[in-house]
């Protein structure tokens, strides 16, 4: 008996390390992929098997996008827009007259930018935005 403890062990920590590294390297999956392009934003989903387009409006251009797991963030120079692999749509705020960027972010289902009155969250879960305003010194 004595002698199947040790093998027992190093046996079930060899299973917890293997099964660590399926769980992580599923979560590292990106689902969707953004390019950029003079007139429009193109988001590829994996789980659509499709693009999925947004065109920019006249003069607007965009500043920043990024993109992770089943999310894609972008802000313009009039919009903060997103995408969801998982509802496979775009979904957009309007800025607001003297509201500027101050970060972005995107991981997994979630997405992010916080302006300097305001701070927005994706969920591409539900495909939609949801806001925060700050108060006036904090």
């Amino acid at each position: 008996m004595k002698l199947f403890s040790p093998f027992l062990f190093v046996l079930s920590l060899l299973l917890v390390l293997i099964f660590s590294q399926t769980v992580r390297s599923e979560e590292l999956t990106n689902e969707v992929f953004l390019l950029e392009r003079n007139d429009k934003l193109m988001a590829f989903s994996s789980l659509g098997n499709n693009w999925f387009e947004k065109k920019l409006h006249t003069g607007e251009t965009v500043v920043k996008s990024i993109y992770d797991g089943n999310v894609a963030v972008a802000y313009t120079s009039e919009r903060a827009l997103a995408f969801s692999g998982i509802s496979n749509r775009w979904s957009e705020e309007r800025f607001r007259i003297r509201e500027s960027v101050v970060s972005i972010s995107a991981e997994g289902n979630v997405g992010t930018i916080i302006t300097t009155i305001r701070a927005l969250g994706f969920s591409a879960k539900s495909g939609g935005w949801i806001e925060s305003f700050f108060t006036i010194g904090q």
